[in-house]
């Protein structure tokens, strides 16, 4: 299973463009957010990006948006409750 982390680095790495291209994109859509961010958040140095963001950027990524969201929701949620969930599938 891959982190939020790893799975936006591959999304990144796959769409052969720069961050300050993928910043243009989602500041196009109406986004305010700087190139700095997306590094920070590609670099695990921040906590996975709102739905919002995420969906734009997997519009911009040409991705599954619920695959980035899910990755997201795993690193968000706190342990006890992913372990609930998970006993109850």
């Amino acid at each position: 299973m891959n982190t939020y982390t790893e799975k936006l680095q591959q999304y990144i790495r796959d769409s052969k463009l720069s961050l300050s291209q993928i910043c243009k994109l989602l500041q196009s859509k109406g986004l305010k957010t700087e190139k700095s961010y997306l590094s920070k958040l590609q670099n695990g140095k921040l906590a996975p990006a709102s739905d919002m963001m995420n969906k734009a950027l997997a519009e911009v990524l040409s991705v599954d948006p619920v695959e980035l969201m899910a990755a997201a929701y795993r690193e968000k949620i706190p342990a006890e409750v992913l372990e609930r969930i998970r006993g109850s599938a």
